[in-house]
């Protein structure tokens, strides 16, 4: 096997690994917008000011689909497997022996 394969192979792992994150994260979704719905609609049926949980649960999910955006992201960049993810996973020999 050579050089190239083993990094495309590494790289496709990885891809692999990050998608499977990413769906795992999409299942925590529908109870967080749950939640979410069930307070700010109780809150503003008590026409209160206290918006801690609403807000709780926005910043929650607003990081939730960060995470997944950020881990389909590097799904694609992983899965096209391009120079600077070669470098990184197997530098090659040269890069070794360089003073430092």
């Amino acid at each position: 096997m050579s050089r190239k394969e083993i990094v495309l192979l590494v790289s496709r792992a990885l891809a692999i690994i990050q998608f499977v994150s990413a769906v795992l994260e999409i299942t925590y979704l529908p109870e967080r917008l749950v939640s979410f719905i069930h307070y700010v609609g109780r809150f503003d049926d008590l026409a209160t000011t206290d918006g801690y949980w609403g807000t709780y649960y926005r910043v929650q999910i607003g990081f939730l689909f960060m995470r997944i955006i950020i881990q389909l992201v590097l799904t694609v960049i992983f899965w096209n497997c391009g120079p600077w993810i070669e470098r990184t996973l197997l530098p090659s020999p040269a890069d070794h022996n360089a003073p430092a």
